[in-house]
């Protein structure tokens, strides 16, 4: 394993209302744009086979706004994640890099995308109307979420929570295998009168792996 600095560039915090987002707001699209980055150093691990070569350029607009090197043909989390998002289910793509999963799991599916085009935010809602809200905030260079905050808000709780996120493995074409969420955590539950108790506040940690395949032909 060798060690090498990246520069991360700091992403302004969002608005909490859809289409006042610092990038591109788009019902499963979007294009992507540049903007200028204030960089910030930190270090992070990598494979020995690509951690003193050049990242390639993605393939794709659709692979780039998932972070993804090289031609993938799916991505798929092994584990439950702790946060529902219009992303939860597997991830396909096409042999020119066009996404062709169908997010009908829940309904007005919205994704935004920073200035550099990576996707920073995304909201969706459940039949009862329990909705989600996922955003990044800040990114490092290779378009992984380092920092970012969550919530859901139903009918008998409110949940929230900020994190940063830790990447602990990649593949060969540098995308990320295992990742650690670490921060806290804000809950709230509806009580008999119908009013929001108070907030309990705890200690927050998850831990996320994925199996990423490419077309053999690559």
């Amino acid at each position: 394993m060798k060690t090498r600095i990246l520069a991360f560039p700091i992403v302004a915090l969002l608005a909490a209302a859809c289409g006042s987002k610092g990038g591109n707001t788009e019902a499963d699209s979007a294009s992507a744009s540049s903007s200028d980055s204030i960089q910030i150093e930190t270090t992070a691990t990598l494979p020995d086979s690509i951690a003193g070569d050049t990242i390639a350029a993605y393939i794709s607009d659709d692979l780039k706004k998932f972070g993804l090197h090289g031609k993938v043909k799916s991505v798929k989390t092994k584990e439950y994640s702790s946060f529902v998002s219009c992303l939860s289910g597997p991830l396909a793509f096409n042999e020119e890099g066009v996404l062709t999963s169908n997010f009908s799991d829940y309904t007005d599916n919205e994704i935004s995308y920073n200035h550099d085009g990576f996707i920073d935010e995304t909201e969706c809602r459940e039949s009862d109307g329990t909705t989600f809200e996922l955003e990044f905030t800040n990114f490092d260079t290779d378009g992984n979420p380092v920092s970012g905050k969550y919530k859901s808000e139903g009918p008998e709780e409110i949940w929230e929570v900020t994190f940063t996120i830790t990447y602990l493995e990649f593949d060969k074409e540098n995308n990320w295998t295992k990742r650690t969420f670490k921060g806290d955590s804000t809950s709230r539950t509806m009580n008999d009168t119908g009013d929001y108790g108070r907030p309990q506040t705890e200690p927050f940690t998850a831990t996320e792996s994925r199996t990423i395949t490419y077309y053999s032909n690559y």
